[in-house]
């Protein structure tokens, strides 16, 4: 909060006469371009999808593997394609949801989903909208993506008889978020592990924007304050709501004091995407029996220094841990 303050403080002192006139009219026109990049589906990096090395992985190491294809949240429809893979007997087994971040798809996830079969478990990996092979125009943080989702697990518990009410969630960075929004308040979900997650979403769309642009914090203060509240518009219209109408992006701090199961928490403390500090507020709201790593020298989630590239080892024994601990409960726990 004091940092929002001296941020607006430094925007402030810059609207004096023509120059300050300049700079609002400069933000409101940018705010435009702000509020598009907000919800683009569009990361600010490359993003590599390979998706027939994904399947061919799947393939080889699971009973069954393919992809499916449902319809998304009505509010706005969209043609979604999920991924999902099996050892066998999937009625049996718990399922483990992946969710990867802005710009991102399915196919990020081929070591994960990997260690998510050995370990017993079925896999459901989709392209949330707008990504990869799924329709859909705009990045919503959960809003549209939660239905999309419960929709995505019954068309799979349908299609390959999945049981729907024992679920894993895997959210990394704006899929962390997604994760938030589907599994607070949903008794489905038994774990759920977030990835270089954030606690306030205008603070990610702040740091987003200067990354984007290259621009110190406090010229951005009041662009990115009308980018969010054009977003929010944007949303609305696409909602069709009444002209003038804003919806606003799901509160992760909300979502996150609604959850009743276990949480695992992870962050790079070098993390320059979603810095630590944007951690603090999350950790807070979170269940008390939730665990939190911080991995000394990792980045961010599906980047080369991401935490399970810098200690691959210590990674995977604590995710299948804390997996196998709440999705396979009566599995003795010496045997992990």
């Amino acid at each position: 909060m004091r940092r929002r303050r001296r941020s607006r403080g430094r925007a402030a002192a810059l609207l004096g006469g023509a120059a300050g006139l300049a700079y609002l009219g400069a933000s409101y026109l940018a705010s435009r371009r702000f509020a598009r990049a907000l919800l683009s589906p569009t990361a600010l990096g490359p993003i590599a999808q390979d998706r027939e090395r994904f399947l061919s992985s799947l393939r080889g190491a699971a009973g069954r593997a393919e992809t499916f294809t449902h319809e998304g949240d009505p509010r706005d429809p969209a043609r979604l394609v999920c991924t999902f893979a099996t050892p066998g007997d999937p009625a049996s087994r718990p399922t483990v949801l992946f969710l990867h971040g802005k710009g991102g798809n399915a196919a990020e996830w081929q070591v994960d989903a990997l260690r998510a079969l050995a370990m017993g478990a079925n896999v459901l990996a989709p392209d949330l909208r707008g990504h990869g092979e799924s329709g859909g125009r705009l990045v919503t943080y959960g809003l549209l993506e939660s239905t999309d989702l419960s929709r995505g697990v019954s068309a799979a518990a349908g299609r390959f008889g999945i049981d729907p009410g024992c679920l894993g969630v895997h959210g990394c960075s704006a899929g962390a978020t997604v994760a938030l929004a589907f599994a607070s308040g949903n008794p489905a979900v038994r774990a759920l592990w977030l990835e270089s997650p954030y606690s306030d979403p205008r603070t990610m769309a702040r740091h987003y924007l200067r990354r984007m642009t290259g621009l110190p914090p406090a010229l951005l203060a009041v662009a990115a304050h009308f980018a969010f509240r054009r977003a929010g518009a944007a949303l609305a219209a696409r909602l069709g709501r009444p002209r003038g109408a804003r919806v606003p992006l799901p509160d992760p701090l909300a979502a996150a004091r609604k959850l009743a199961c276990p949480v695992m928490l992870v962050y790079g403390r070098r993390d320059e995407l979603v810095p630590p500090a944007f951690v603090s507020r999350l950790l807070e709201a979170l269940p008390s029996s939730s665990e939190a790593w911080q991995v000394e020298g990792a980045g961010h989630c599906h980047h080369a220094d991401e935490a399970q590239a810098v200690c691959p080892e210590l990674y995977s024994r604590r995710w299948i841990l804390f997996f196998r601990r709440n999705l396979f409960p009566t599995i003795p726990s010496s045997s992990s």
